[in-house]
């Protein structure tokens, strides 16, 4: 430990000892000598053009710049319409007092001006990166070009981070690829077809078409091809095969002409490697990664996409596959983005859950599930002509679903003793079918910032299926067995149609008025139907208890109106909507119906402030009602599991919420390295929380509102990137979250008030340089506290520990050696008196092969120590629960993959 702390203290001393000399001067118009504030000025080297030092002349025009002791530069000086300066800087030579004279373009006319090539250009918002300037090996993805641009990073699993914010988009010459997955982007497009890559906000469709800032905007990275190479046919091919059986392949074409892009892929295999990311799960009906909690709160945990076989119990058998096709055409007047998938998975495994606390339950289960989806996505943009514009886009899916479930619960007393046992199984099969029209509509009017924009969209969702449930439970109360044989029926459908009008109108050249108005409404019916087995041996005896036929249905009008308020430094949005909800429920059984209208006001205010163009200030609040659902109302009884069951409650009224956020970002664009600061409290009154009723051993669920209670969530986050040595290469980043809950629900007819906090600390240090040796380790100790007001004896208070990386060795530019791994581990708490401990290890060697380096055979291991059990612990008012699972173990692979590319001749 001692050696590794003198080396870093070393490397920061060596920092410290570089680039003592100075580049210094002054920058002036040629002609009338007048001092250039704010000219641009760049050190790279002469070699490959690498950026090495940036900076800013002041307002006398004065410049000064570290000279570094050996190497040859340039040293480029530019400045908005004039001609770029650019000058030789040899080692050991005296460069001060440099006076450096631009002309302006207007003067230059016929003259030919030589131009360095410069790395980072910043334009307005936009930091644009030339992508010839920065070193990536050959055949090198889009994903390893980010890697190597000062103030990007991407983790193992392909998310991220520009200039310290999360990047949500990624396009390729402004336009979706394959929807807005950005890892079939970056893992899929050669980094050497690159020629520029633009970092920059992205405003909403409706704020970028009307010139009104409405305060909605995503961190958006476009990619911007070379020329020659939007004309060429290129891809890659991959086969593995492995010990047990296991498999996997990738096929990806692209063919590029002009403005018109045909794109396939096809992903499959056994080995939980089809994943489609985050934003491509959620369109493709995947787990969003979003948890939703028994008081109504949600969060993130990581992407569980179903087609990848995270989170799948046993082993997955998947593929994905999807062809994209996109144009322009007349002049860019028509534009068509137009893309097919389709995902198959199935698997077989058990898992056993634990939970303790207030409900003490063992459960062993075996899963089989076979599913299939289809899904199609259409945009078409239209100009009419300069003042008016029309987008239409949609949607289809289609699933087919199958799951049978072999289930083992108990429920214990609090000896832990049973008191009630079920077994049962329970085959579900079901038609899921989806479909959205979405059309958008503006003007604009002569007058700058004068618009009027329609905004429609119809849509519809239906689930149609049934199953068979045979379960016996033994019943240690009554001490009598009792026996289900039912078969199901379930039609459950949604429809929505909504419209909206926006006008906009500029009061100033700082503040736009936008005012509108919308009708929305949506019709949402459940029908399930149980039918125990009759005298004569068929299923058509109804039992009402565990069948209903509901429907609920909610007409809403919105009235807004916004005030937009926009400098070169402050942005800032206020809007005030009012929302005239009716709701009506109607039971088709009882022929009982209530209806009821609830008008509600609901404020938002975000808004911005730039200190300077990488210094931020964020700050936003949202006032929100949150209606009842229709599987929180329906009064449906359950009965696929005796031992846990659901009721509905037709009382439920809505929760309000504020929500409070703000933050702090600042980037430094020469070193690469930002830094964020941040926080988060939302208080919900009357929040509708999950109840719990324990009968003889059964346990009920019912949504309440906990009528003058507040839920309180409150989180605070901070974190900085910087390189520790720039000569090694080595960065790193620190990042330390809180946060703390106070959730309210009744058990058994008590208030219970639970309190939960997690500390958590985040370092992850980094060197990726492509020789010698790399490495990428993050490093994530915690602690969680939970104390309940009805159980304070039984806790889940624990220590976590978590670290995943990845270490590789460059023997030369074509061998390597290289190891991922993840390391668990959980501290035994009151609920849980044993700890879980883990570390997964997945080494492998890889060889490039042929003259550009195009074929690679890799060898690699699966979890080489053979330790991965799916795991998880989790806590939500007072109930701790524990999860085993199978899943994915130890196996050997050899892969094979080629990259191929062909460019065509006009």
């Amino acid at each position: 430990m001692k050696r590794h702390l003198v080396f870093l203290l070393l490397s920061v001393l060596s920092c410290s000892l570089h680039a003592q000399s100075k580049l210094s001067g002054k920058v002036t118009d040629v002609m009338d000598n007048q001092k250039l504030t704010n000219a641009s000025l760049m050190l790279i080297t002469a070699k490959d053009s690498i950026l090495v030092d940036f900076t800013y002349s002041d307002e006398s025009g004065s410049f000064s710049l570290a000279q570094p002791d050996t190497g040859t530069y340039l040293l480029i000086a530019s400045y908005p319409k004039y001609g770029d300066f650019y000058t030789e800087i040899l080692p050991k030579a005296s460069y001060q007092n440099l006076a450096i004279g631009l002309t302006s373009t207007a003067q230059l006319l016929e003259e030919v001006v030589v131009t360095g090539r410069i790395p980072i250009k910043i334009n307005g918002d936009t930091t644009e990166y030339d992508a010839g300037s920065f070193t990536v090996e050959k055949n090198a993805k889009v994903e390893d070009l980010l890697k190597v641009l000062p103030g990007i990073t991407v983790d193992a699993a392909g998310n991220i981070t520009a200039q310290g914010k999360t990047v949500k988009r990624v396009l390729v010459d402004g336009e979706e690829f394959f929807g807005d997955d950005p890892t079939l982007v970056t893992r899929n497009l050669r980094s050497d077809m690159v020629d520029k890559v633009q970092v920059y906000e992205k405003k909403s469709e409706q704020a970028e078409r009307t010139g009104v800032d409405d305060g909605q905007r995503e961190q958006t990275i476009n990619v911007k091809l070379k020329e020659d190479a939007k004309n060429g046919l290129f891809g890659k091919a991959l086969l593995g095969g492995g010990t047990d059986e296991f498999y996997m392949g990738q096929l990806m074409i692209n063919k590029f002409k002009g403005s018109q892009k045909i794109s396939a892929y096809s992903l499959f295999g056994n080995n939980a490697t089809t994943s489609l990311g985050r934003e491509d799960a959620e369109k493709f009906g995947g787990d969003s990664g979003v948890s939703y909690g028994d008081d109504g709160s949600t969060w993130f945990t990581n992407v569980q996409d179903p087609f990848s076989g995270q989170g799948v119990v046993g082993i997955p058998n998947a593929i994905n596959t999807g062809v994209t096709y996109s144009d322009r055409f007349k002049e860019d007047k028509h534009k068509v983005n137009l893309n097919y998938k389709y995902g198959r998975i199935s698997s077989n495994g058990n898992e056993e859950t634990i939970m303790s606390g207030i409900i003490n339950n063992n459960m062993s289960k075996n899963v089989n599930t076979e599913n299939d989806q289809h899904r199609v996505n259409l945009k078409y943009d239209l100009n009419l002509d300069s003042l008016n514009s029309l987008t239409i886009a949609g949607n289809a899916t289609k699933k087919n679903l199958w799951t049978v479930n072999d289930l083992r619960s108990q429920q214990l007393d609090p000896n832990m003793q049973p008191i009630i046992t079920n077994n049962s199984q329970e085959m579900t099969e079901a038609d899921v079918s989806s479909f959205r029209v979405n059309a958008l509509y503006t003007h604009k009017f002569m007058k700058k910032g004068r618009s009027f924009t329609f905004n429609g969209q119809v849509s519809r969702d239906e689930n149609n299926g049934g199953g068979t449930l045979y379960s016996r439970v033994e019943n240690g109360f009554t001490n009598t067995d009792s026996i289900t044989d039912q078969v199901k029926n379930r039609l459950q459908t949604s429809e929505n149609q909504r419209a909206s009008i926006t006008y906009t109108e500029p009061l100033s050249k700082v503040f736009n008025l936008s005012v509108g108005g919308g009708i929305e409404r949506n019709k949402n019916a459940s029908l399930v139907e149980s039918f125990n087995k009759s005298a004569n041996g068929e299923y058509t005896d109804l039992d009402e208890r565990f069948s209903n036929n509901y429907n609920f249905d909610r007409l809403s009008s919105n009235y807004k109106v916004a005030l937009n308020y926009t400098t070169d430094k402050f942005r800032a949005n206020f809007s005030n909507s009012l929302n005239n909800d009716k709701l009506n429920q109607f039971n088709v059984r009882t022929q009982d119906e209530l209806s009821r209208t609830f008008f509600t006001y609901n404020p938002s205010l975000n808004g911005s402030y730039s200190f300077t163009k990488s210094k931020v200030l964020w700050f936003n609040y949202n006032g929100r009602n949150q209606l009842p659902s229709l599987s929180q109302i329906q009064p449906i009884l359950d009965n696929s599991d005796p031992l846990n069951q659901y009721v509905g409650n037709e009382e439920l009224k809505p929760s309000f919420s504020n929500s409070f956020n703000a933050g702090y970002n600042t980037f430094k664009l020469l070193t690469g390295s930002y830094f964020y600061v941040g926080g988060n409290v939302v208080f919900q009154k009357d929040p509708i929380s999950q109840n719990i009723d324990t009968l003889r051993g059964v346990n009920f669920y019912e949504w309440n509102n906990i009528d003058g209670k507040t839920n309180i969530n409150a989180s605070g986050w901070a974190g900085h990137y910087f390189k520790l040595d720039k000569d090694l290469g080595l960065g790193n980043s620190p990042q330390l979250s809180l946060n703390w809950n106070q959730n309210y629900n009744f058990f058994n007819g008590a208030l219970n008030q639970v309190n939960t906090t997690n500390f958590n600390f985040t370092y992850n240090i980094i060197r990726d340089t492509k020789t010698g040796l790399n490495f990428n380790v993050n490093l994530s100790p915690q602690y969680r506290l939970m104390k309940s007001s009805l159980q304070t004896d039984i806790n889940s208070n624990g220590f976590v520990f978590g670290s995943d990386g990845s270490v590789e060795y460059f023997f030369t530019k074509t061998l390597k050696v290289y190891a991922n791994y993840n390391y668990t581990y959980e501290a035994p708490t009151e609920a849980f008196n044993q700890k879980f401990e883990q570390f997964l290890i997945h080494p492998g060697v890889s060889k490039k092969f042929l003259k550009n380096e195009s074929l690679v055979v890799d060898f690699m291991i699966n979890d080489v120590l053979n330790q991965n059990r799916g795991f998880s612990r989790s806590a939500v008012n007072s109930v701790f629960t524990q999860r085993r699972f199978d899943t994915i173990r130890r196996y050997y692979m050899l892969k094979v993959s080629w990259d191929f590319a062909k460019m065509f001749v006009n």
